[in-house]
């Protein structure tokens, strides 16, 4: 069946998402698709599909058999077993995104693109610059640690200036003074 092969070939995909993204991580780089689509986000919209793959599969798997209640019993477990597990993942991957902000600036020639990212916890808020690579990858360039979880790119106290390759960020740290990085980004 045509229908089969596609849902295979679905869950293989799916299967082989985290070694990607695992690949890239050990090679120093983070997946972002826009400024929303992180690699844990687009996992748990690939779970999702995945959970739908594989309870068509096993309603198709029951189709080819018997109409017994033990099939029938078996197919309810199969299906709701992948839909938990899957459920689970999902849960997993909304913890690990931590209600990260990302926020995207081109220089004023067009040619670079950087990515700061701001992130909170209890006691400190992180500030990082990253670079983009291409439109999937990014590129960890600085970091900057704010006071109590203060995030002020989204408050609007920061400043970008851009000197050809170099950018210079000045951010707010939370406790009424400033923290500058300077760094200068790759041709390419």
């Amino acid at each position: 069946m045509k229908l089969r092969k596609i849902l295979y070939l679905y869950l293989a995909l799916w299967l082989a998402f985290p070694c990607i993204v695992i690949i890239i991580w050990m090679m120093d780089y983070n997946l972002l698709i826009g400024t929303t689509g992180t690699a844990f986000r687009i996992q748990g919209i690939l779970n999702c599909i995945a959970a739908v793959c594989g309870v068509t599969l096993a309603f198709l798997q029951y189709r080819e058999t018997e109409k017994a209640l033990k099939n029938k019993i078996i197919l309810a477990m199969i299906a709701a077993g992948t839909v938990f597990l899957l459920l689970c993942g999902n849960f997993l991957c909304i913890f690990f995104d931590r209600g990260e902000e990302y926020h995207s600036f081109t220089s004023p020639d067009g040619i670079h693109t950087i990515v700061i990212m701001e992130n909170v916890s209890l006691i400190s808020g992180k500030v990082t610059l990253y670079e983009r690579v291409n439109p999937f990858l990014i590129y960890l360039k600085e970091r900057i640690i704010t006071d109590d979880g203060y995030r002020p790119v989204c408050a609007g106290e920061y400043s970008l200036v851009w000197q050809g390759d170099t950018v210079t960020l000045s951010v707010a740290n939370g406790a009424g003074g400033n923290e500058t990085i300077s760094v200068t980004l790759d041709k390419h």
